[in-house]
């Protein structure tokens, strides 16, 4: 049985996102985010690609691509990581994978990631390929460790574990699995029998604006700082495209923005402006309807704003709120 097939068995309602078909719920929203909240909430990121990066210059060349001290990492470790623009804007995110003979890098925009690669390449001997075949699950919640005990032996903290057919990585929330394709969908039906609830791409939004975590829709040309990303920026390596910007900024610490909650009267359109007294103050990222606080979004909004200020987002007032929300 193919994952797709695993979630139409399931009552999944899919929703189209770019060229892509996401799941986006099983039909009870409530025990969705009580999963994701309390349980071993399993969602399917198969959207997300994987890039592989092998040849003898792959740790000096990957290093000087993105944010994150790769020289400082220990074989069998991963980390989140940042690629600028020359203007130290957010153009890829992805989870950098030390494998040993190579990285993985694991993106939502993988292939446009691994084309920023190719074009950078000059004399290093570096081998750029983007991986097929392989599906990407999020295993998340306060039981996840546990449900995924049952199956096999977990990576530590921010450690990974590599089979021919899966590769493991766990954070403090949970675990990123790399299926092959061919056993994805056994890997996750096994999960499910093991207590994990299946979970869409709409209570993970809810779940994610309440807790305030950035993602693409707020980060994409932002600075990483503005959006509570900075922890994925190393102040003490150079030479990285955007390096300068990233100096400046740890010298002076002036961004303009900051990543706040809005909560709205009405539906808040997802890359609307905001205003207060009539002049532009910010934009929305992501907007979310949710059962617990009503229309609610993240917004990067100018950092002289403050909880409780009210702002006005296509006509409609909006409360400003700290994160993340109450």
């Amino acid at each position: 049985m193919s994952l797709r097939l695993l979630h139409e068995s399931l009552g999944v309602a899919w929703h189209t996102q770019g060229e892509q078909e996401i799941p986006w719920n099983y039909g009870d929203l409530e025990a969705e985010l009580e999963a994701l909240r309390y349980g071993a909430a399993l969602l399917d990121f198969s959207e997300y690609g994987l890039v592989e990066l092998k040849g003898l210059d792959r740790r000096d060349f990957l290093h000087n691509q993105c944010t994150s001290d790769i020289r400082g990492m220990l074989e069998g470790s991963w980390l989140e990581t940042v690629f600028l623009n020359a203007r130290g804007q957010v153009e890829h995110t992805g989870l950098v994978l030390h494998l040993g003979e190579s990285f993985w890098i694991s993106s939502p925009s993988a292939k446009a990631l691994a084309d920023r690669f190719r074009k950078y390449i000059v004399f290093d001997q570096v081998e750029v390929k983007a991986l097929e075949g392989w599906s990407t699950l999020r295993l998340q919640g306060s039981r996840a460790e546990e449900t995924a005990g049952r199956l096999c032996p977990l990576p530590p903290r921010w450690g990974l574990s590599k089979t021919e057919a899966l590769v493991m990585t766990r954070d403090e929330l949970g675990l990123w699995l790399f299926a092959s394709a061919d056993q994805a969908s056994l890997f996750a039906k096994m999960l499910l029998e093991n207590g994990a609830t299946p979970v869409g791409r709409e209570a993970w939004q809810i779940w994610r604006v309440e807790r305030g975590l950035a993602d693409l829709p707020e980060a994409l040309g932002e600075l990483p700082q503005e959006v509570g990303w900075e922890g994925r920026v190393s102040y003490k390596k150079g030479c990285y495209l955007g390096q300068e910007i990233m100096a400046r900024l740890e010298a002076r610490g002036n961004t303009r923005y900051q990543l706040m909650g809005l909560l709205g009267q009405r539906e808040i359109p997802a890359g609307a402006p905001v205003f207060r007294e009539g002049k532009q103050v910010g934009r929305v990222g992501t907007a979310v309807e949710s059962p617990r606080l009503g229309a609610i979004a993240l917004a990067l909004l100018r950092k002289e704003l403050a909880p409780g200020d009210q702002v006005k987002v296509e006509g409609w007032s909006a409360t400003v709120t700290a994160l993340p929300m109450q």
